[in-house]
């Protein structure tokens, strides 16, 4: 399984961080960011490839972790459209339903939207994961392996449940973090 992870902020190195130490190889790894600093910091700390902009061989993997802000996520799915054979897409930017990012990569059908939340950082995090009909089972595995590098995941059948998801596991810990910071 190669992955091509698409921005290289903090999510995508809790993300990478977790599957190298789950025993995955940093070769087999690809970020396309386009800070210079970001690209470097990478390299650095996790030795994955790193890529500057999207291009067919930052691409050519299995699997693209889309790890970039909403609002950036349409334009981006403009861009990535053409470069796009039978790689699973896994979306883990918050709000974005998969039926409009399926529509935003023209239609493209093997969408997986996933929710980690900050816990994640530190290995303990929960993600909720939803897959369009065409996603098969082996990519359904692969999803979860991928998220479940940081913590434990949960698929949901209904998307509609995600919002309760991204509620409760997204503002869970921070609520629980300021009554402990209150108590102190």
């Amino acid at each position: 399984m190669n992955i091509t992870f698409i921005g290289g902020g903090n999510m995508a190195s809790a993300l990478i961080a977790g599957l190298l130490q789950k025993g995955f190889k940093a070769t087999g790894i690809n970020v396309v960011e386009i800070a210079p600093e970001g690209r470097a910091r990478l390299k650095a700390s996790y030795g994955v490839n790193t890529y500057a902009d999207l291009s067919p061989e930052a691409v050519a993997t299995d699997i693209l972790v889309l790890a970039v802000k909403p609002q950036q996520l349409c334009d981006l799915a403009a861009r990535l459209r053409a470069l796009l054979g039978r790689q699973l897409v896994i979306s883990i930017a918050a709000g974005i339903r998969s039926a409009d990012l399926s529509r935003w990569l023209g239609g493209y059908a093997l969408v997986v939207r996933a929710m980690p939340n900050t816990p994640a950082m530190v290995m303990a995090g929960v993600s909720g994961l939803y897959a369009l009909p065409a996603v098969s089972e082996e990519q359904r595995r692969q999803a979860g392996e991928i998220l479940g590098a940081v913590g434990s995941t949960l698929w949901l059948e209904d998307e509609a449940r995600m919002d309760a998801v991204t509620a409760v596991s997204g503002s869970g810990p921070a609520y629980v973090f300021y009554f402990i910071e209150a108590m102190q």
